[in-house]
């Protein structure tokens, strides 16, 4: 592949535009409401209001909001609402932020330097979450040399173990935190507990209800027993929200909340310390364009609460329909009991593979999630129920029975597969003993690959890192991320 250089003449906008929407051919096809992650939608017209007005503050900069103060008035009034949902009162504060990791760094941020003010005898800073937690609380961890303490979960409910929480504790821990829900399974950890066990021992409280804030809420005003996991919980001190999931806003839109504002003062970050204009930011981004903000505000407007509370019956409808099948198809185990429209399950079937079942699945034309086996449970099952693709459940399931069926069959008379022969346990524990980065290109000619160096046997690639331990998984998806990003 020749090197890419900058181009030295002006092309056409039509040939510009040809180009990207090429470019968009091997994408998973989201509009056709059969993908089950990474998009959330309702319904097509609250879509277009906030595309339009996304577009119209594309270029304001929010770096200054003294000289955009419609973007001040668009942070406050979209965090205020936000607040209003999730019980923060009066004194509740907060910002918008580019997305759930974000929030979750400032919120470690804030604890980080709240502990070096107040009790400079913690040095060496450490939090503690349950095993199911996101791993945005590890990349805080990581970015600001803030150790992370994980703890166990129920095996059966996989919410997070109180107690085990309550033994990890030290004089260098500075906050707790919980899932509302968690992403893997989609149950709610018992935020009273853990609130009240930070108020306790004087520590900060994080709720990361990035997936739920905009979901929960309006799933307890229809009467589903959602339990209290907000900001009207005592002790419970921030919360990340993400909007640009259940809130069905474009992506770029998080937000991260306090209980008051002499927590928020942590946060922020300020730097006179050089002869240029005056620094001082709220968030990690400087820079940063309003429309994420713009299109919150509207779709706030747009939908209100009945237009929330309609998309989140229709999704727990859906996800109904998704647990009444899967009770239907005894080799698929429901793992815990899913609070809202995220679902897992797994396997008990050695004839059946949870990774041949979502490529079968593809091949039909449905993107489900898999997922790898961890300390929590085997490898499974993911499915994240939006609002735009709740209708077709019913399809999606019968999709689901035929492919389970068709696996069972082939089973019985399908020969080993050459390649993850080769690939056993103990030659992928070889490889990684001695890994160099430059053995990914062997891997490569084994696996196969598209011109853009994506692989194509995923179901190979997925029985690989399950034979892995994380961190041996994390070196061999790092080495992988660096050269798929590299040119040539």
């Amino acid at each position: 592949m020749s090197p890419l250089t900058f181009p030295t003449t002006a092309d056409s906008r039509e040939n510009i535009f040809e180009a990207l929407k090429a470019l968009k051919k091997d994408d998973i096809p989201w509009k056709s409401g059969k993908v089950m992650a990474y998009i959330y939608k309702t319904i097509p017209e609250a879509h277009a209001l906030s595309d339009e007005a996304y577009n119209l503050y594309l270029t304001e900069n929010g770096l200054d909001p003294t000289q955009f103060p419609s973007l001040l008035i668009l942070e406050r009034e979209v965090v205020a609402m936000v607040a209003d949902l999730l019980q923060g009162g009066t004194e509740a504060v907060g910002n918008c932020t580019s997305g759930g990791t974000e929030s979750v760094i400032l919120a470690v941020k804030t604890a980080r330097d709240r502990a070096r003010k107040l009790y400079p005898q913690i040095t060496e800073p450490e939090i503690i979450i349950p095993e199911t937690a996101h791993p945005c609380f590890h990349k805080a961890g990581h970015y600001l040399n803030v150790k992370v303490k994980m703890t166990p979960v129920d095996p059966v409910t996989f919410k997070a173990n109180v107690q085990a929480m309550e033994a990890a504790i030290t004089d260098q821990t500075i906050m707790i935190a919980g899932s509302t829900p968690s992403y893997t399974h989609g149950v709610i950890d018992d935020i009273e507990a853990i609130a009240a066990l930070a108020q306790s021992r004087g520590l900060l409280c994080h709720v990361d209800a990035c997936v739920g804030g905009m979901f929960l809420p309006f799933a307890k005003m229809l009467g589903y027993p959602i339990p209290n996991f907000d900001f009207s919980v005592p002790g419970v001190t921030s919360m990340s929200c993400d909007l640009h999931k259940y809130g069905y806003v474009p992506k770029g839109c998080s937000t991260i909340l306090y209980k008051n504002k002499d927590l928020r003062q942590y946060q922020m970050f300020s730097c006179s310390a050089w002869p240029g204009y005056t620094i001082v930011n709220p968030t990690v981004l400087s820079s940063k364009t309003g429309a994420p903000m713009a299109a919150a505000w509207s779709t706030f407007k747009f939908l209100g609460v009945d237009g929330y509370k309609t998309a989140v019956k229709d999704c727990m409808d859906a996800r109904d329909v998704v647990l009444d099948v899967l009770k239907e198809i005894p080799e698929l185990d429901l793992l815990g009991f899913p609070e809202m429209s995220m679902i897992a399950f797994n396997s008990n079937s050695e004839a059946l593979s949870v990774f041949e079942l979502a490529e079968r699945m593809k091949m039909k034309g449905w993107h489900i999630q898999a997922q790898l086996k961890s300390s929590v449970c085997d490898a499974g099952i993911h499915l994240s129920i939006s609002h735009f693709n709740a209708e077709h459940m019913p399809a999606l399931m019968a999709a689901l029975k035929e492919s389970v069926e068709e696996l069972k069959a082939e089973a019985a008379s399908k020969a080993p597969d050459p390649i993850l022969a080769m690939l056993n346990p103990q030659m992928i524990q070889g490889l990684m003993a001695n890994f160099q980065p430059e053995m990914l290109d062997q891997l490569e000619q084994i696996l196969g690959s598209d011109d853009k160096g994506v692989p194509d046997n995923f179901v190979a690639i997925n029985n690989i890192l399950n034979t892995l331990e994380p961190a041996q998984r994390d070196t061999l998806l790092v080495a992988f991320m660096n050269k798929m990003f590299s040119v040539g």
